[in-house]
Parts: C-alpha cells; structure tokens; sequence
C-alpha cells in the first residue's frame, strides 16, 4: 500500500488539534505535566543560583523562555488564541467583573512590609520576568486548561483549571521554600483560580486577569521580602510562616468566594453558557 506523503505528514498534527475535544482531561494533564516538568527542570540543574550569579541568571532567562514557549505552543496547536480571549478586546464594560480583584493587589501595598531597595535595572528585569508568570500561568490555565475543560461543563472547567494552578505551584519547593509557604500559596492560586476563570468566562477576554495577575505579583515582588523558610529553628519561627500562610489561604478563600458568586450569578457571558456540558471544540 503506497501512503501519501502529504497525508501521512498531516496526521500527527490533526490527531494533536482532535486530541483536547476528544479526551480533554488527558489533554490538560498533558498540558500541566509540560509546563511544570519544563520549569522544574531549570531547578533542578546543578548550577549555583545565588542572586547575581551566571547560574542564577542562565534559570531565571530558561524559567522565562519555557513559559512563554509553552504557552505559544499549546495555544497554537489547538487553535485556542481566538477561543481563549486573547483575540477579544478588553474594553471598559468587560473590565467591570475583573476589577473587585485588585483589592487583592491593593491589601499588601496597604499593610505590605515596604518597599526594597533595589536598582532599577534590577526592577526593570523583575518587572519582565513577572510578565512572563502572567502571560504563561493565565494563558495555559485560563487560556488552555480552561477552554479545554469547558467540554465538561462551566463548573468543572473552573474548579478543574484552578485545582491545577494550585498544585502547580509546588514546584516552589524546589526553590528551598518552606513546605508550610507553599501549602498556603497552593490553596490561594486555586481561589485565584477560581476567581481568574469566572472573570474570563464572564468577559470573554483574558486580558484583564493577565493585568490584574501581573499587578499582584509586582506589588508582593517589589516589596521586602517576607519569610519563606524557617531560617531559625523554633516557635517563633513557625508562627511567622503559618500567619504568612494563614493570610495567603484567606486571601485566596475571598477571591474563590468571588469567582463562585460570578458562576451563580451567570454574569456577563456566562449566561450563554449552559451548565451542562458545553465549549467543545470543533473536531
């Protein structure tokens, strides 16, 4: 039997494209294990990565170029830049859903430690790697993750994608954090997870929970740091890292709060999604 060679080089791509509509809960395992096996590896590397040093900035510039590779990558496999928001402008009536969450930004610039006092170089490079963790995290969970999930319906899309923003973040233990630190911010990233999905279901566009991440991040980067290890062992020590966590886990209970009232409310283009299994993409 003689195959085409045009035919045969297409079917890998096609099958690719069928695989989120077909099975979309291997789909965005695929898509999780990718992006947080590909940002672990740098961690992982033997390099000494302390601030300043050529291994610290060989992980910081391969953490980077990986999100926003495999962002690009996924997004346009599938063919989701469009039915992911990113085509959609965010004009002011879509920014309404999506603007109670800056008082999650606002809070720790409010009552924060302070600013550091750090070159502006050294902001200017903070300040564009931040943007690389909204642009990859918003455009592979709410832009990918949950798009795909949507063929399970709107609840589970949100609850699903947000799951997999928490747990992703356990990565950071990797990067010498205290396993109570990342048990905080596992459980806030899945209520802001929650909240991130609602807005964009509701908008249409993902464009503002990208700003709205890229702001919350900036306000706790530029600040002085807050404790992520028990760098003394002790009581004292523990009860700093738990107030730390504690406050993380509330802030991420309010913002999970939001996101289920925008769900039960059906606000904004929610209300054209029906609560049963919806949003599958095209064969």
């Amino acid at each position: 039997m003689v195959v085409s060679p045009g035919r045969s080089s297409a079917a890998p791509a096609e099958t690719s494209r069928r695989l989120p509509g077909r099975r979309p809960v291997l789909a965005v395992m695929l898509v999780w294990a990718v992006y947080a096996v590909g940002l672990a590896v740098w961690f992982v590397l033997p390099l000494q990565r302390g601030a300043g040093t050529a291994g610290g900035w060989v992980v910081e510039l391969g953490v980077d170029l990986t999100r926003i590779a495999v962002t690009v990558g996924f997004l346009t496999a599938w063919g989701l830049w469009r039915p992911s928001g990113f085509a959609t402008a965010p004009t002011w009536r879509r920014w309404v859903p999506a603007l109670p969450l800056l008082v999650l930004a606002m809070l720790p610039a409010l009552f924060g430690p302070g600013l550091v006092d750090r070159p502006a170089w050294r902001t200017a490079v903070l300040v564009l790697g931040l943007a690389t963790v909204a642009f990859g995290e918003e455009g592979v969970f709410r832009g990918v993750v949950l798009r795909v999930l949507l063929a399970r319906g709107v609840r589970a899309a949100v609850l699903g994608s947000a799951a997999l923003f928490g747990v992703m973040h356990v990565v950071n233990l990797l990067l010498g954090s205290d396993p109570i630190t990342v048990g905080g911010q596992v459980l806030m990233a899945a209520g802001l997870g929650i909240a991130f999905g609602a807005v964009v279901l509701a908008t249409g566009t993902i464009w503002p929970v990208m700003v709205i991440h890229l702001v919350i991040d900036l306000v706790n980067g530029v600040q002085a740091a807050v404790p992520i290890v028990a760098t003394e062992a002790g009581p004292a020590a523990t009860v700093d890292l738990l107030v730390n966590a504690g406050i993380n886990v509330a802030l991420g209970g309010v913002a999970a709060a939001y996101g289920l009232w925008l769900l039960h409310r059906r606000v904004g283009l929610l209300r054209e999604l029906d609560a049963g299994p919806g949003g599958r993409l095209p064969d």
